[in-house]
């Protein structure tokens, strides 16, 4: 038999490999009243990962790039802090802010913002929003261009934090 690799092979172990990871991500989350960490009201959210941003920066013709991350400021105020790319400068570029809570069973929103400019090819921003402690919080941020009436826009889940008592 030939040592050479088929390219249906190596894609077949490819879908599998990423198909087996994302499995075992998927069911990495607490499930009991024993796994709520030193400081917490709540056990903590489940892991989730941001493939959909992935998939749709594909199908854009002008949105290029976004992300997102959230930082703990005090122990009363996180920092949410996004960016957005298109390939060229466009008419309209904005990020919309979101804060979210995990209250122990789901995501409910705590606050937005949003930010925007026009003639731009990128735009970069940081919004700080007052938190309550004993709370995990992570950032949705919805990032969107406009250019000669074409809109397009994707959505970004940045890692959940927890700011303790």
């Amino acid at each position: 038999m030939s040592k050479v690799r088929s390219p249906k092979r190596i894609a077949s172990a490819l879908a599998v490999s990423v198909l087996l990871s994302l499995s075992l991500a998927g069911g990495a989350y607490a499930d009991s009243a024993t796994d709520i960490a030193p400081g917490a009201l709540t056990t903590p959210p489940p892991v989730e990962m941001n493939l959909n941003s992935s998939i749709s920066l594909l199908a854009n013709k002008y949105l290029i790039n976004y992300y997102s991350t959230i930082s703990k400021v005090s122990g009363t105020q996180v920092s949410i802090n996004g960016f957005t790319g298109a390939g060229q400068a466009v008419d309209s570029i904005g990020i919309n802010y979101v804060l979210q809570r995990w209250t122990g069973s789901a995501w409910v929103d705590a606050g937005s913002a949003y930010e925007n400019g026009t003639n731009k090819l990128s735009l970069s921003g940081t919004k700080n929003f007052n938190v309550q402690a004993g709370y995990y919080y992570r950032g949705k941020t919805i990032h969107w261009i406009n250019e000669n009436g074409t809109y397009e826009e994707g959505t970004y889940y940045t890692n959940s934090i927890l700011v303790e008592q």
